[in-house]
């Protein structure tokens, strides 16, 4: 069965930092005027976006370089090492919604440092939409990293199975363009490793951790 999600606006905080981080600061402090365009951007996001996600329940077994979800099979060393240990997975997509697209579309016409700030708030808040649903999947300590196609030695091509095997575009609204590339454009599919050990992983999450020599990649 697949399971929709979602989840109020109110209820998704983007933090500043992370916007910041993805601006490419990675700790040095913004000026105010960088400060100031992020809560504009944040303050707009918000207001279009429409969080919402499917996700359901895999059995995972790995041979060698080669994970099998059922529904499909991948050869990845560095999902199977991330998966190492897990007999199930979440397989998630999930998405900011098709008015967020079209905001960024429009401020990145308007204004290409618009375009940029709201594309990396968009980039926060999908992170911020996956941490929540993490969260409230069973004891989200035991769940590995969210680890997405296009990820390590994972090819992108996965995408097409993964959003077909979800049924994204009906549920969600999801869908691919010829290039793979997922419209909403600040959407994510996931996979997510159930473990029987509590995750070791205390980072931000892949998508901004600078962690080198990660033991789930």
């Amino acid at each position: 069965m697949i399971d929709l999600i979602s989840f109020k606006k109110e209820e998704i905080e983007i933090k500043n930092s992370e916007v910041s981080i993805y601006l490419g600061y990675y700790g040095a402090k913004t000026d105010s005027e960088t400060e100031k365009l992020i809560e504009e951007c944040k303050s707009e996001f918000i207001s279009v976006a429409s969080f919402k996600a499917c996700l359901t329940e895999v059995e995972v077994s790995i041979t060698d370089c080669t994970v099998n979800l059922g529904f499909m099979s991948i050869n990845s060393r560095s999902l199977a090492k991330n998966l190492c240990g897990c007999k199930k997975a979440y397989v998630l997509a999930a998405t900011t919604g098709i008015e967020a697209h079209r905001l960024l579309t429009r401020n990145s016409l308007l204004s290409p440092l618009k375009g940029t700030v709201t594309d990396c708030v968009g980039s926060a808040a999908i992170e911020a939409f996956c941490d929540k649903i993490n969260k409230t999947l069973g004891n989200p300590d035991y769940l590995r990293p969210r680890f997405s196609p296009g990820y390590g030695d994972m090819p992108l091509e996965y995408q097409k199975e993964i959003t077909s095997f979800l049924q994204t575009k009906a549920k969600i609204g999801l869908s691919l363009n010829e290039s793979l590339m997922m419209i909403p454009s600040k959407s994510v599919t996931a996979i997510i490793g159930i473990s029987e050990e509590k995750n070791k992983c205390t980072g931000p999450g892949c998508m901004i951790c600078s962690r080198e020599n990660c033991p789930y990649s």
